[in-house]
C-alpha cells in the first residue's frame, strides 16, 4: 500500500492563511478540513493536532488568527478568522521584507538574503541552497502575488497577461502547492473556471476599483479544482506533437488512451498529442523518456526543450 504523501508544514500554514483571509465568515474547524482536504490528513485526532501547531504557530509569528463561538444552527461551536485590525502585531516581529518574503516563500523563489532566509526558516521551511534545474522564479520586487491575495479576498476584478493573452478574471482563491502558488479564477472570457500558475504571469496585475465585484460560488474548492494531471496546468489547449521510440509506443498509448495517438508508423513508433501549458510537468514527463521521445512541434516547444538540454550537457 502506497504511503500517504507528506505535506510541508510551510505550505499548509499558507493555505490556512490563504484560506482564512480568502472567506469573508469566520470557518470552523469542519469546514478547514473540509476545504483543506488531505493536508491535515485523515484522523479526527491528527487533524485537530496539526491544525493547533499551525494555529500557534502562525499566532507566535503575529498573524492575527482570531476565533468566536457560534449561535444558532452551529451553537457551540468555534470559528476562525483573520483579524485584520491586528495585522500591527505582524508587523511589530517582521520587517517588511520578511512579509514579503513569506508572501512569495511558496513560490520557490530563491532567496539569497539574510532577512529572506530567516522568514522561510520561521515559516518552517527548509532551505536549499542549492537552484534546481527547472527551478521558476518570481522577481523579488513583484507585487503580483499581494494584489492577488488583496483582489481574492475584497472581490475584485483582475486583468493580467497570462500564455500571451489578456485575461479578465474573477479570482476565487489562492493555493500554495509543490512549491508554486495557483490562482483558481472564472476567466470572463472563456466563460469558465481556470486555474492559473501564479509564476507564469507575465508582468503586472491590475486590480478592480470595486470592491465585492462578483460573487464567488459558494460551493467552489480550489483544491478540487486542480487538475489530477500536472501537464494540464496553465491552460490545456497548449499542445505539443511528441514521437515516441517503438519501445515505449504501448506504455506511453495507455497512459494518454488511443485519443492521444494520431499516428502510427510501420517500425511501431507512435506520435502522440499530450498538453505542454505547465512546462515544469512536461519537461518531467519527457526527460524520463530519456532518447525515446522527440518533440516535433510547435517549433518554439521544440526550441525550448533543445534550449533544455543545452543547459544540462553545460552544467548550467
Amino acid at each position: 500500500m502506497p504511503k500517504p504523501k507528506q505535506h510541508d508544514p510551510a505550505e499548509r500554514m499558507l493555505n490556512l492563511l490563504a484560506l482564512l483571509g480568502n472567506n469573508a465568515q469566520p470557518q470552523t474547524l469542519e469546514q478547514i478540513m473540509d476545504q483543506m482536504g488531505a493536508e491535515y490528513g485523515s484522523s479526527d485526532e491528527g487533524r485537530r493536532t496539526s491544525f493547533e501547531r499551525d494555529k500557534a504557530a502562525l499566532r507566535e509569528m503575529g498573524v492575527p488568527i482570531s476565533n468566536i463561538v457560534l449561535r444558532g444552527d452551529a451553537a457551540g461551536k468555534t470559528a476562525y478568522f483573520l483579524n485584520k485590525k491586528g495585522y500591527g502585531t505582524l508587523a511589530s516581529q517582521l520587517t517588511v521584507d520578511e512579509i514579503k518574503a513569506l508572501q512569495e516563500a511558496a513560490a520557490m523563489v530563491q532567496i539569497d538574503t539574510e532577512w529572506g532566509r530567516r522568514a522561510v526558516v520561521r515559516l518552517g521551511g527548509v532551505i536549499d541552497d542549492h537552484v534546481g534545474f527547472g527551478t521558476m522564479h518570481l522577481e523579488s520586487g513583484s507585487l503580483v502575488l499581494p494584489e492577488l491575495w488583496r483582489a481574492t479576498n475584497e472581490c475584485r476584478v483582475v486583468s493580467m497577461r497570462y500564455n500571451a493573452k489578456d485575461r479578465t478574471v474573477h479570482p476565487y482563491g489562492l493555493l500554495s502547492r509543490d512549491g508554486y502558488w495557483y490562482l483558481g479564477a472564472y476567466d470572463l472570457s472563456r466563460k469558465e473556471e481556470v486555474v492559473f500558475r501564479v509564476d507564469r504571469i507575465q508582468g503586472d496585475v491590475v486590480i478592480g476599483a470595486t470592491q465585492q465585484a462578483f460573487v464567488r460560488r459558494a460551493d467552489y474548492k480550489l483544491a478540487d479544482a486542480m487538475p489530477a494531471d500536472a501537464k494540464l496546468f496553465d491552460g490545456a489547449d497548449e499542445q505539443a506533437v511528441v514521437r515516441i521510440d517503438k519501445v515505449l509506443a504501448l506504455t506511453v498509448a495507455r497512459e494518454l488512451g488511443q485519443s492521444g495517438v494520431i499516428l502510427t508508423h510501420e517500425n511501431g513508433d507512435i506520435d502522440v498529442r499530450v498538453s505542454c501549458a505547465n512546462r515544469v510537468a512536461f519537461r518531467a514527463w519527457l526527460f524520463a523518456m530519456v532518447d525515446r521521445a522527440e518533440v516535433l512541434s510547435p517549433p518554439n516547444v521544440r526550441q525550448e526543450v533543445i534550449g533544455w538540454l543545452n543547459e544540462v550537457a553545460s552544467g548550467i
